[in-house]
This record gives structure tokens, C-alpha cells and sequence, in this order.
């Protein structure tokens, strides 16, 4: 996956590719689409950065049927693997602050929802 987005801070406009977060999490099995209802609309994704930095996604937010948040983690900037922000980094084109676009992302953890009972 790839996009063309416009600057974070002080940062220039750039190519940027990797994958949709989406597709990790459909990859390692976490409920989307009619799965989606009930305790798993209270599930979390969790991503930290080296430094300890997290964010936090609804399952709701990033599904296609739902919310449909882009969000790519990113391997490549206009062609060159990321170096000092990576070897990943988050994304978020559709975010009007960069607060969510983390750089040296090293884990991705699911948050079960827990139905309260």
C-alpha cells in the first residue's frame, strides 16, 4: 500500500509505503466486519514505539464496515527504508495532528474486549 501525503511538522511532503495496519490485524486472525459486534467492538490495538510512546485504535475505527480509518505502517519514505524512524512507522493521512504518525514502531498488540460480566 502506498500514499502521497502532505507534511507533518517539519517535514516535507513524501511518498510513503507499507502496509494497511488493517491487514496486519486480519492477518494474525482479530474479528472485523460481521465478527465485529458485541465484546469485540471493545477491543483495542495498542502500538508502541521505542521510546514507549503508545496509541491506541478501536477495532471500530479501523474496520472497513465501520470506521475505515487509513492507517499504513510504513517501511519506505519516496523509495528509501526508513532509517532513524524505523524500521517502521505509522501513518495516519486522514489525522489532522501528527500525534498518532509514531516513528520506531515495535510492537502491535490486541486488547480484547472484555463484555463486562
Amino acid at each position: 500500500m502506498s500514499i502521497d501525503t502532505t507534511a507533518i511538522h517539519h517535514e516535507s511532503a513524501a511518498h510513503w509505503q507499507g502496509v494497511s495496519l488493517k491487514d496486519v490485524l486480519q492477518h494474525a486472525g482479530v474479528p472485523s466486519g460481521e465478527q465485529l459486534r458485541g465484546h469485540n467492538m471493545a477491543t483495542m490495538v495498542r502500538v508502541t514505539a521505542s521510546d514507549n510512546y503508545q496509541v491506541v485504535f478501536s477495532l471500530g475505527e479501523l474496520d472497513p464496515m465501520l470506521g475505515n480509518e487509513q492507517v499504513i505502517l510504513a517501511d519506505t519514505r519516496d523509495g528509501q527504508p526508513l532509517t532513524k524512524d524505523g524500521p517502521f512507522r505509522l501513518v495516519l493521512p486522514g489525522d489532522k495532528r501528527p500525534a498518532r504518525w509514531i516513528h520506531n514502531v515495535t510492537t502491535i498488540d490486541v486488547i480484547l474486549g472484555n463484555a463486562g460480566h
